[in-house]
């Protein structure tokens, strides 16, 4: 073979190589900017709720007729107080999963009205001890980036859940009756 032709096939070969290299690394940054935008994508704002008025009986793992007419009263204070609603309205409902028959329905009970309302369905991916893991959820997500999410929690969890959102210091238990918090993700 002359040493014309194989400087040619050499030159092709290079060009190929320098093709793929190039190829490569625009793949390598295109993957590397879309884990960055995805674990950047983050929610707007997170309203936390400690569930409505439960019945003097703890054995009662429903709603209390205070806490009926509080959960419907949340449908025009989460819709329309402007300090709450300039993100949106909400685009996704949590509520912790009861463990048993025996155990609270009061966070879902509480975000039906609102469900309603909103026609939206209420998300119960997580037990009120699993809280780390919805929290987790929620931030990796990134069909929630830049959206309103309210979850309602038991009151047992509630710092903790609101410690692995970030808020700092961690709040001390709720006790109280229903509480809110919000938290803009930053």
């Amino acid at each position: 073979m002359p040493k014309e032709n194989a400087n040619v096939l050499m030159d092709r070969k290079n060009s190929c190589l320098s093709r793929n290299s190039r190829t490569l690394a625009v793949s390598t940054i295109c993957l590397l900017l879309s884990a960055v935008q995805s674990v950047l994508a983050r929610p707007a704002e997170i309203i936390l709720l400690r569930h409505a008025e439960k019945p003097p009986g703890e054995s009662n793992v429903h709603l209390s007729a205070t806490g009926k007419e509080r959960a419907r009263a949340l449908v025009q204070f989460l819709t329309n107080t402007p300090a709450l609603t300039a993100n949106g309205l909400p685009v996704a409902l949590f509520a912790a999963r009861p463990l048993s028959r025996s155990h609270s329905k009061r966070p879902v009970e509480t975000l039906e009205p609102l469900a309603k309302h909103l026609k939206l369905q209420i998300l119960t991916p997580h037990t009120a001890t699993e809280w780390s893991a919805l929290a987790k959820k929620v931030l990796d997500d990134p069909s929630d980036d830049r959206k309103t999410l309210v979850i309602c929690w038991t009151h047992d969890y509630l710092p903790q859940l609101t410690e692995a959102f970030g808020v700092k210091p961690k709040p001390s238990l709720w006790k109280g009756n229903l509480s809110l918090m919000r938290q803009r993700v930053k």
